[in-house]
């Protein structure tokens, strides 16, 4: 009797039960046309030229060749199976309480409404007023490009800030840079670059006080985490918004997702419309709430 323990004749069995009970009940097994009865004519089940189309393509990527005529006819007969398991399942009611089915479901009705946003094609003058409305998200941050010489701090006994000063009244009289400050392995030259990449590179802050720097002369020194540095600023970049044209790209992709959102917003909002919504709390609440918070009742 070990076949009796064995899951797939429990899944048969709970199956035809089902099905006898389905049966026995009387239930209409109902399509799009809401159910048919004993002796009614048979629901109709339409394979399209779009449905052949497409059977047959991917049939095509999948085997690298088109299909036989037996083949195709097997796809068909694949596709009707399926086609009625599901007109099946739904008026048994099937569908009902399955998380994962209701997630599917969602999903493909809001990529219905994205499908639907991609089609419009925004106007100059719809992304120049998505451009003004988001500002940080466009906004060039300030930046510096730089040259700098390095006095350590770690050194036993020296005195840094001493050492600095001397260093810079060296450099500002002339000399070599490459002559003054300690080896470091950070480079001599930064080439303009945003505030956030020099301090991901020197220490937080550290790019913020190149922007006190005057150009054209050394100046410092500024603190870091690898000691102190003399700076030569080449060019400082202030803070900008940038034209249309050169972050068109970005803005139009931004724009295109908050168009999708707002459609499908608008979408549920109308549906959200036709339903009237009652919450069962537990039995600690005096009664049922509504969506709105409302009691009911």
């Amino acid at each position: 009797m070990k076949f009796v323990k064995e899951p797939l004749l429990h899944f048969l069995l709970i199956g035809a039960s089902l099905f006898l009970l389905y049966g026995w009940k009387g239930a209409p097994a109902a399509g799009a046309s809401g159910g048919r009865s004993a002796g009614s004519p048979a629901e109709q089940i339409v394979v399209t030229r779009d449905d052949l189309e497409r059977m047959n393509d991917l049939f095509a990527r999948t085997w690298q060749r088109p299909p036989t005529e037996d083949e195709r006819e097997n796809l068909v007969e694949d596709f009707v199976r399926s086609e009625i398991y599901y007109r099946e399942a739904i008026a048994m009611g099937l569908d009902r309480n399955d998380d994962v089915l209701r997630r599917r479901l969602r999903l493909k009705m809001e990529f219905l409404y994205e499908d639907v946003s991609s089609l419009t094609e925004p106007t100059d003058g719809e992304l120049e007023a998505f451009l003004a409305a988001h500002p940080e998200k466009y906004r060039v941050e300030p930046g510096a490009a730089f040259r700098q010489v390095t006095i350590r701090t770690d050194g036993a006994g020296t005195d840094a800030e001493t050492r600095a000063e001397r260093a810079r009244e060296r450099l500002n009289h002339g000399a070599d840079p490459e002559s003054v400050g300690d080896p470091t392995l950070l480079e001599p030259r930064v080439a303009q670059a945003p505030l956030s990449e020099i301090d991901e590179q020197f220490g937080e802050g550290f790019g913020r006080k190149l922007l006190e720097v005057e150009p054209g002369a050394w100046a410092g020194p500024v603190r870091s985490s690898f000691g102190l540095h003399l700076v030569w600023v080449e060019e400082r970049q202030e803070e900008r918004m940038p034209e249309l044209r050169q972050v068109r790209e970005a803005v139009e992709r931004d724009w295109l997702i908050a168009k999708q959102k707002e459609l499908k917003d608008a979408a549920y909002a109308k549906l959200r419309g036709r339903y009237s919504v009652v919450v069962e709390r537990a039995e600690t609440v005096a009664g049922p709430l509504t969506a709105s918070g409302a009691r009911a009742g």
